[in-house]
């Protein structure tokens, strides 16, 4: 079932990774083994997917943090502000997460709602075996018509 739900600002920290659609998934891959390799302390890890940069998919492999959080060695901060977000929980393999992403952009479509280009995906473990995965994307907001 996908549902709407707000969130307020979230910080995640971890590795941005850029890469090319084709390059992308090995690229990820590779980071997520580099995240739960270093001696972060984090148990609640996330991959925020942020809009395409000249012509590069943009992501970061981290996890959730304080904003007072400090950033460990060859790692970046990435600041979302509040909002709301199309959520779907999806049980299984890894592998059925984009089928999982094109579920909730179609519906955003089907509803007339306009997505920001920012998803998030949370339920990431070591060593990545299937299992429960929160996917997120993230509205544009949208201001109120007053008639």
């Amino acid at each position: 079932m996908i549902e709407t739900v707000s969130y307020p600002e979230l910080t995640a920290i971890g590795f941005m990774v850029e890469a090319s659609r084709e390059d992308l998934p090995a690229a990820v891959s590779a980071a997520w083994e580099r995240l739960f390799a270093a001696d972060s302390g984090a148990t609640s890890f996330a991959a925020v997917s942020l809009p395409e940069e000249n012509g590069l998919q943009r992501e970061l492999v981290g996890f959730l943090a304080a904003k007072a959080t400090e950033i460990p060695p060859g790692m970046v901060r990435v600041d979302l502000d509040a909002g709301r977000y199309l959520r779907l929980i999806q049980d299984g393999p890894v592998s059925a997460i984009p089928d999982g992403f094109a579920r909730l952009h179609a519906h955003a479509e089907a509803n007339g709602l306009k997505v920001s280009g920012i998803a998030l995906d949370f339920g990431h473990r070591p060593g990545l075996p299937n299992g429960r995965h929160e996917l997120h994307l993230a509205l544009t907001p949208q201001l109120l018509a007053l008639g």
